[in-house]
């Protein structure tokens, strides 16, 4: 039996994750797994207990420590995944975090350095990245490659909140974009739309640009030259959240995830560089990792 904890539970994320780990019904889909306990504030821990068997819940993001095998940080706000995972990958856990992975290139930098130091596994980001529009496209470009010549990524945005702005919800529509594209962005331009509700950019690959539209639904269009498009209206479901429980599954039962560490941080560096067009008005190379 694997042991896992979430922090973050005022985040919808870790509700559906808790419920699936620990019915109240005890009929578990993911038998070898067990939720040892959710971290969260007061209000947000009794929402998630109401459907979840769990009955370990806490205020303290390191409590777990010595505890469990496998931490899953859900919480809002990137700016503190690199600060909840951290002891927990120095303890030797497996880690799956919440989109934004984090919230700064230099976490980024440090989550990668830490995870390959302590041979620990690291998996997460998006939803958007397992849903079966987002999956479908991807493998029309790979079967496609040598006719694409760009394409057009849609997806809601929210641009004043209190978990980052910008970074709260653009990993979603990012991440549609190198999962289907690939993650060889060059460099990034984008600037605010005129009503100031929307982001509008382009991203520059080696032979093509993907242009995007932060503040619509979420679509995937493709385009292969002449006459040749094809879209996908991306649409999520009740359960958008079971690929992510199934690869933790497989993180920790087969040892397996389906990128390496630098692979999952990818976004963040794309992130970065939509942040700096934005506010330079001119075209932003992404940073090294």
């Amino acid at each position: 039996m694997y042991k896992i904890a979430i922090i973050g539970s005022e985040n919808s994320h870790c509700g559906h994750f808790a419920a699936t780990l620990a019915p109240k019904s005890g009929e578990k889909l993911f038998p070898e797994l067990e939720l040892v306990g959710v971290c969260g504030d007061d209000a947000s821990n009794e929402a998630v207990a109401k459907n979840c068997a769990c009955e370990w819940y806490t205020n303290d993001p390191t409590a777990f420590l010595g505890k469990v095998d496998c931490v899953m940080v859900t919480s809002r706000h990137g700016g503190v995944h690199l600060e909840y995972a951290k002891p927990y990958i120095e303890a030797g856990c497996d880690v799956w975090i919440d989109k934004p992975i984090t919230a700064s290139v230099e976490d980024a930098r440090e989550m990668v350095r830490l995870v390959k130091e302590k041979g620990v596994l690291l998996c997460g980001g998006s939803s958007l990245a397992g849903a079966e529009g987002t999956v479908k496209m991807a493998e029309y470009v790979r079967a496609n490659a040598d006719k694409v010549s760009g394409g057009h990524v849609t997806a809601p945005i929210n641009l004043v909140n209190d978990y980052g702005n910008f970074w709260f919800y653009s990993q979603h529509l990012v991440q549609m974009i190198t999962e289907t594209f690939g993650q060889n962005v060059q460099s990034v331009e984008a600037k605010m739309s005129e009503s100031g509700a929307g982001v509008h950019a382009i991203y520059h690959y080696p032979n093509y640009d993907v242009t995007a539209f932060f503040g619509a639904g979420y679509s995937i269009t493709v385009y292969s030259g002449g006459y040749g498009a094809v879209s996908e209206v991306v649409n999520l479901g009740g359960d958008y959240f079971m690929p992510e429980l199934r690869e933790t599954n497989d993180m920790l039962t087969k040892r397996h995830v389906r990128q390496t560490p630098e692979e999952v941080v990818y976004p963040v560096l794309v992130l970065d560089a939509t942040i700096r067009a934005i506010d330079s008005g001119k075209a932003e190379e992404l940073q090294a990792l």
